[in-house]
């Protein structure tokens, strides 16, 4: 490999990064269900296999609707048992309409969801038929704007703008790639990294300042950590972020070494830099001073989460029903897993109960309940009551009844509904929560405001130990 391509290497690697993170952006989309979108279909025209078909001619697959649910469980000693119109099986066909009992609910899995735009258009194409999905995609604009924002006070303050400009594209890019609120608190932490790391550059001994500064590394290191437990993938992303800058500012400088030695002849005057990196403040008052601003943005950042980030992207109107959708526990309306585990416990014990005793299908059984079957052995010359334990209502029941759920071989409702967590509720709701919605996302921009404010603090008491001003 000649000088020329071992020059222009960092640069391709780094276009190849940049493209990493174009090809895989993304845009948040509000929807009720994780891992499902809502059609729901008002009609007096279409029954319910006539949309179906629809659904299936485009592509759609695997649809949870009322007309493929079965009875999940039966007792193979009484596989018939008569359903209350209380009981579990009767209240769960709620799932499948909308609050008023006006419009058909589908459920369609996420994958499928541009094959249910299509099924829409061709659905409200039918006379006294409309139809309409929770999906909708929403770009939080705020929070990569705050971060262009802090990068645009870095570059006033920057005296190597176009070195600071190299170093910060992919982190500039990044927020707006992937649009969530941590990827931008992290991005404005790092920034703030480069900037004290672009003051040392290409000074006697910079790079071993760099690696001691507590301030830079913290900075830059420690969003890959905080991120892991928002998402592996958002910490792979910063990874390659981190990456493509070092190839970026290397192809800086082999920019600047190949203008040098082009416009330099055997006469020309070569600055070096008198100060070495370890005579420069790598924090500094200007540190302190754009330390404030770091927290200033991340703190909004935090704001705006909690404020927009999980405010829905719809509005309360007569067009949008309250359909089925998982709520907390106060606002709890449908049936959850809790009564399918009750059900099931009195489908199987029913065989066990006296006869012509009432069997009330939604009574809670107690914990450690148990049913006993008595059996009878010859045991010599004398036949002998055996009594054993058919069922215990335990934690071991339970784990059973969610695997029941698992071996299902339709598109149960029973399966989305355990996707949304075992100890989900279910009511009706006219918004959706948007399905970007960062896991541990107001815990995590806490501990990005937390370490700043820390190594600020830490740098302010180490001036006042030593008798220094700040």
């Amino acid at each position: 490999m000649n000088l020329g391509v071992k020059k222009i290497f960092p640069l391709f690697l780094s276009l190849f990064f940049l493209a990493i993170l174009f090809s895989f952006r993304t845009v948040p989309v509000s929807q009720f269900w994780k891992g499902y979108r809502m059609l729901y279909v008002y009609t007096e025209a279409l029954s319910e296999s006539d949309i179906l078909t629809i659904l299936e001619k485009n592509g759609c697959d695997n649809i949870v609707s009322y007309g493929l649910q079965h009875v999940p469980l039966l007792s193979p000693l009484s596989p018939v048992q008569f359903q209350n119109s209380d009981s579990y099986i009767s209240r769960r066909n709620d799932f499948f309409m909308d609050k008023t009992h006006r419009a058909a609910v589908f459920y369609i899995p996420e994958e499928f969801y541009s094959s249910l735009e299509h099924s829409i258009r061709e659905l409200s194409a039918f006379q006294g038929t409309s139809a309409g999905t929770d999906g909708k995609s929403s770009f939080p604009w705020i929070a990569p704007l705050i971060t262009s924002a802090f990068f645009l006070v870095l570059l006033y303050f920057s005296k190597k703008k176009a070195l600071f400009c190299a170093g910060s594209v992919f982190f500039i890019i990044l927020p707006f790639s992937r649009p969530l609120y941590t990827i931008s608190a992290a991005s404005c932490l790092f920034l703030f990294a480069f900037f004290l790391f672009h003051r040392l550059w290409l000074r006697k001994d910079f790079l071993k300042v760099t690696l001691n500064s507590p301030y830079i590394l913290v900075f830059s290191l420690i969003p890959v950590l905080i991120l892991l437990f928002s998402s592996p993938l958002n910490s792979l992303f910063y990874c390659i972020s981190l990456a493509g800058t070092v190839l970026s500012v290397l192809s800086y400088k082999n920019y600047c070494d190949y203008i040098e030695e082009k416009n330099t002849t055997e006469f020309s005057f070569r600055p070096v830099m008198i100060s070495s990196a370890r005579m420069m403040p790598v924090f500094g008052r200007l540190g302190i001073r754009l330390l404030s601003f770091l927290l200033a943005a991340v703190i909004l950042i935090f704001i705006v989460f909690n404020i927009a980030g999980n405010v829905s992207s719809f509005s309360d109107n007569d067009a949008m029903p309250s359909l089925p959708s998982p709520v907390t526990s106060s606002n709890s309306e449908l049936v959850n897993l809790k009564d399918f585990v009750y059900w099931s416990w009195n489908t199987v014990t029913f065989p066990y109960k006296k006869i012509g005793e009432a069997v009330n299908f939604n009574e809670i059984p107690k914990e450690g309940e148990s049913v006993a079957i008595t059996d009878y052995v010859e045991d010599g010359s004398k036949i002998v009551p055996v009594t054993s334990t058919a069922y215990v209502f335990n934690t071991e029941f339970r784990e059973s009844a969610y695997k029941s759920i698992e071996a299902l071989e339709y598109p149960a409702l029973e399966k989305m509904l355990l996707k949304q967590g075992k100890n989900a509720s279910f009511g009706y709701a006219k918004s959706a929560r948007s399905s970007s919605t960062e896991k541990f996302g107001s815990v995590l921009l806490l501990v990005f405001i937390a370490f700043p404010l820390a190594l600020g603090i830490y740098y302010i008491l180490g001036r006042k130990r030593y008798g220094l001003s700040i």
